[in-house]
């Protein structure tokens, strides 16, 4: 306890001061609990006697301490307040007066805030916290790498990775690791971040092989990169098959690539494709567990299935399906890729990454749930309209909307009503959301007697319909526009 203190009664009666500039330029665009926490924060600045913690700050505002340290991780992306430590988590509040009137006051207090949005949305799913945000921000500022790299960098990792992404602080920790490679090795543009990626995976894996093959030291280039990824991924062609064929190269004086895509590309096609149609076709039958041999229904079948642009990966992956679920026949595979087309994937690494961002938008959905106050499982049909909304609008301006929607009958039609309603009006982030919401309900104080906001019809979703594609016209829709 301090020597001298003001008496707890001082803290009743006393005055807290508040800049404008909070009033002004920040407090119509957070939210009433958001509000209340940093100005409660404040005056606990000027009263630290009264400071019991962040439980005690959720008894006095009587709501929970999760949304405390939402609140104040909110804070510190706006620049008001700069975590001290994370366990316990201690915030200090930073002067808004050290701003000035002829700039952004956001941009001198936070300048990547731009930044941080993108890397946020790079990440669907992944609710980022300060100690990532410092680390991204460290490789603007140490290593000097330009944004767009850096989320080039972000992107690449994240579309690479087929099975559900680690941890925040695993995930950072491995790209500070990259992010100092690509420093060192002098990455500082897009066009130098392609090269560099194209030249690191399975592609110039093969390509290095084959020259090797060649009898040639040299580093491959992104032309032969690009060939042997056709070779891989649209002719399916395992490494040693590639290799086998180079012997046929010695009938010219100087191997390449190009002569040894014609060459592969002869033997993929007539007898030797229809030899190895037979041998993926018995592959199938093996996953759907018969011992039946390869007919001349089965191998039309494999050529539909080829023909409607499955590789061969997604075709085996839904035999293994099929045959785990005591599914026997060819009929049973074309029912499952069926399904596929209509969610608009055709290939294994298509469908790892749809699933992969099935769990993630599940746990998108969760964090929706817990925002607004739903307590139910989550649903297929749940996943599908986040998706929908997400296609819309930005993930953090779902979030709010979630926010927004706490206490009402029904959260999950309010919700809608709102991301439909905003994205109508050309609203997408979250900024525009916070302050198209605190001028609705300003409007609606002063209008009571005003018509009420129509109701838009919520869409139910079937567990079928979710498996059909119910949510593939919008998402093809938010392709086509980018």
């Amino acid at each position: 306890m301090s020597f001298c203190a003001f008496s707890g009664r001082d803290a009743m009666f006393g005055i807290t001061p508040v800049e404008n500039m909070f009033i002004l330029e920040y407090m119509p665009g957070a939210t009433g609990d958001f509000v209340r926490v940093y100005l409660y924060g404040l005056m606990l600045c000027h009263h630290p006697e009264m400071d019991e913690g962040i439980d005690g700050m959720a008894r006095a505002l009587r709501i929970d301490p999760e949304t405390i340290l939402s609140a104040y991780r909110y804070w510190e992306r706006e620049g008001l307040v700069s975590r001290l430590t994370d366990n316990p988590p201690t915030y200090e509040y930073l002067a808004l007066s050290s701003m000035t009137r002829n700039a952004e006051p956001l941009d001198e207090v936070y300048k990547y805030k731009n930044f941080n949005r993108e890397l946020q949305n790079a990440l669907p799913g992944m609710l980022l916290d300060s100690h990532e945000y410092r680390i991204a921000n460290e490789w603007l500022d140490v290593l000097n790498l330009p944004e767009d790299v850096v989320l080039y960098m972000v992107r690449t990792e994240v579309a690479k990775r087929n099975k559900k992404l680690p941890a925040p602080r695993t995930l950072f920790k491995h790209l500070d690791e990259t992010a100092s490679k690509w420093a060192s090795e002098g990455i500082y543009s897009i066009d130098q971040a392609e090269d560099y990626v194209a030249k690191s995976g399975a592609a110039a894996e093969y390509a290095k092989a084959v020259i090797k093959q060649f009898g040639q030291s040299r580093p491959a280039t992104r032309d032969e990169i690009a060939l042997c990824e056709k070779w891989m991924t649209e002719w399916n062609l395992p490494l040693d098959r590639i290799i086998a064929a180079c012997a046929d190269t010695v009938k010219s004086t100087v191997p390449s690539f190009a002569y040894l895509d014609k060459i592969l590309s002869s033997k993929t096609s007539g007898e030797d494709k229809s030899d190895d149609a037979r041998e993926k076709v018995k592959v199938l039958l093996s996953h759907l567990g018969t011992a039946a041999r390869p007919t001349q229904a089965h191998l039309s079948s494999y050529k539909q299935f080829i023909e409607a642009g499955f590789d061969f990966p997604a075709i085996e992956q839904a035999a293994i399906l099929c045959g785990e679920n005591n599914r026997r026949t060819f009929e049973d595979i074309q029912r499952k890729l069926d399904q596929w087309k209509k969610m608009g994937v055709t290939t294994l690494v298509e469908i790892e990454e749809e699933r992969r961002i099935q769990k993630q938008f599940t746990d998108i959905t969760l964090s929706i749930f817990e925002r607004c106050g739903i307590d139910r499982k989550v649903v297929k049909s749940d996943i599908s309209q986040v998706r929908i909304w997400t296609a819309l609008i930005e993930l953090d301006a779902v979030l709010y909307a979630a926010e927004c929607a706490l206490g009402t009958e029904a959260p999950m039609k309010y919700i809608n009503k709102l991301v439909v309603s905003w994205s109508a009006k050309g609203i997408k982030t979250l900024d525009a959301a916070q302050k198209e919401y605190a001028l609705h309900r300003l409007e609606g104080a002063k209008t009571a007697e005003s018509p009420k906001t129509p109701v838009y019809q919520q869409r139910s979703v079937t567990d079928d319909e979710f498996e059909n594609g119910f949510y593939v016209d919008v998402m093809n829709r938010k392709r086509a526009d980018e």
